[in-house]
């Protein structure tokens, strides 16, 4: 059910966005620093105001897919590393705490802790699973952070890209745009039937 509200998102995100490409257009107007565009990733990112999805395509949109896509990735990744060090070294109890009642992490943490490097990339790249959750959990886990950092660069390096990507040409290649996406949400759902195999092979 989750996997068809989340392509729900996109199809809904998508169609908004090309209905109202005119007024999105007209609110920028003027292009920002990189640097306050590094700044502003970062906060959105520890503050989750608003989906961190629009913050990219608005970064896609602003400065293009590549550069866009880095300063996220650098960004949300600086956030990340943070949320991971506080859990792990100074707020840990209350870390447990609050991971221990989100039910959607359940799941994984299994798996998580036998294919520390394996389940972060999955993660990542599952939509649904809230991404702050698992970045605590890899600090409270005491998994090394490396392979944290290094997992979850891999892992959100093709949905921010394509965010980014989306963010920069919705509004003139609608049809591409839209193509991208398609793609995307086939890749998907190819990593989430591995991924259910793998637990019903795990619990067998």
């Amino acid at each position: 059910m989750k996997r068809w509200i989340a392509i729900a998102i996109y199809f809904v995100t998508f169609t908004l966005a090309f209905t109202y490409k005119e007024d999105l257009a007209a609110l920028i107007n003027d292009q920002p620093s990189i640097w306050s565009l590094f700044a502003l990733s970062i906060l959105f990112a520890l503050v989750p105001i608003m989906p961190y999805r629009i913050v990219i395509a608005a970064a896609g949109y602003i400065v293009g897919t590549w550069t866009g896509g880095m300063i996220t990735l650098i960004g949300s990744t600086i956030a990340g590393a943070l949320f991971y060090w506080g859990s792990a070294y100074g707020f840990r109890e209350p870390a447990l705490r609050w991971i221990g009642s989100l039910k959607t992490l359940e799941r994984v943490t299994q798996f998580i802790n036998k294919r520390p490097f394996a389940a972060i990339i999955v993660c990542r790249l599952i939509p649904v699973l809230p991404q702050t959750a698992v970045n605590i959990y890899a600090g409270v886990a005491g998994i090394p952070f490396m392979t944290y950092l290094l997992a979850s660069i891999i892992g959100k390096f093709p949905s921010i890209f394509l965010y980014a990507y989306l963010g920069n040409s919705i509004l003139s290649e609608p049809i591409t745009a839209l193509g991208v996406t398609a793609v995307y949400l086939l890749f998907l759902a190819i990593v989430l039937w591995i991924y259910k195999r793998f637990r019903r092979d795990q619990s067998q």
